[in-house]
């Protein structure tokens, strides 16, 4: 924690008639932000500096967005251990830039529990699936919003936790995640259009209880999908005939990875999509274009690209 009388000569500064003292002090504020940011941040919620509140506030934006595509690009260099979740928190941020994963985690481990009891010695894949269906939907009453499908909230990890609504990819990000916690081998599936997951056999055999230790739950390690399990209509199973089926209702051409486990980086590429077309359609431009940044970020966009 920084000296409170040296924050408080630096905010000072921020009024001084110099730009150039003014863009030294911005820069020193964010390149140190973890050391200065708590403090400016109570400045500001104490409007101890009206006059320079505003400019406070730019200062903190500015310091969550830096810190975002840092902790993006510690993400991506985790490669393999790289989580679906984590990178869905990780979109999150660009409505709740405090969340931490482990503030999800801690939701998430009494369904996993409840799960865990309840699925006990259960080998059998299809078995296993209706017992996690059965907690997921019913005892905890997630389900898929199709009232509000392209609101926001559908594609933000703390709202989706908070309303039990969810869009295809949220719903089975989540879902995913606590199939992996319970050793089962799941995978997201990039539909167009749609978003589900697939139930895999993987190139080494399982545990004696029918489950994965989560190291060996990767996209690299699946040799065969099994079936399909639908998140958004409540862990709904369904077979390689059914997405043929679906692809000619929307008229879009098969194509392999229509049918295959995706990585991770593809879904969060995927939320963020959904997220900045969310923002567009509730005309929350600010908000679309920190979206839009960390899409530029990922090399989605043209660097040019408004």
């Amino acid at each position: 924690m920084s000296n409170n009388k040296d924050i408080h000569a630096l905010v000072k500064l921020l009024d001084d008639s110099d730009a150039e003292v003014v863009d030294i002090v911005e820069k020193k504020l964010i390149d140190e932000g973890a050391y200065y940011i708590p403090e400016l941040e109570e400045i500001w919620l104490e409007n101890h500096y009206p006059e320079l509140n505003q400019r406070i506030e730019e200062i903190i934006k500015r310091y969550q967005k830096v810190s975002l595509l840092q902790d993006i690009d510690l993400w991506l260099k985790k490669k393999d251990e790289a989580t679906a979740l984590e990178a869905w928190v990780l979109a999150s941020r660009v409505q709740y830039p405090g969340l931490k994963i482990g503030m999800i985690k801690a939701h998430l481990n009494q369904l996993k529990i409840d799960a865990w009891v309840k699925m006990g010695g259960v080998r059998n894949p299809l078995d296993q699936i209706q017992i996690l269906n059965h907690i997921f939907f019913e005892t905890y009453g997630f389900k898929g919003n199709n009232e509000n499908y392209h609101n926001p909230d559908n594609s933000v990890v703390t709202r989706v936790m908070e309303t039990k609504l969810g869009n295809p990819i949220s719903l089975s990000v989540l879902y995913m995640s606590i199939a992996h916690d319970l050793g089962l081998p799941l995978f997201g599936v990039n539909l167009p259009q749609h978003f589900v997951l697939a139930y895999c056999r993987l190139n080494t055999p399982p545990n004696e209880n029918g489950t994965y230790d989560r190291s060996r739950l990767k996209v690299g390690n699946v040799e065969k999908v099994n079936f399909y399990v639908n998140a958004f209509s409540k862990g709904q199973i369904f077979t390689k005939e059914s997405v043929d089926a679906f692809l000619k209702v929307i008229k879009v051409s098969p194509q392999a990875s229509f049918y295959e486990p995706c990585d991770n980086l593809e879904i969060f590429r995927r939320i963020l999509r959904n997220l900045h077309f969310a923002y567009s359609e509730q005309q929350d431009s600010e908000k679309q274009r920190d979206v839009l940044d960390i899409m530029k970020h990922l090399g989605m966009v043209d660097s040019e690209e408004s």
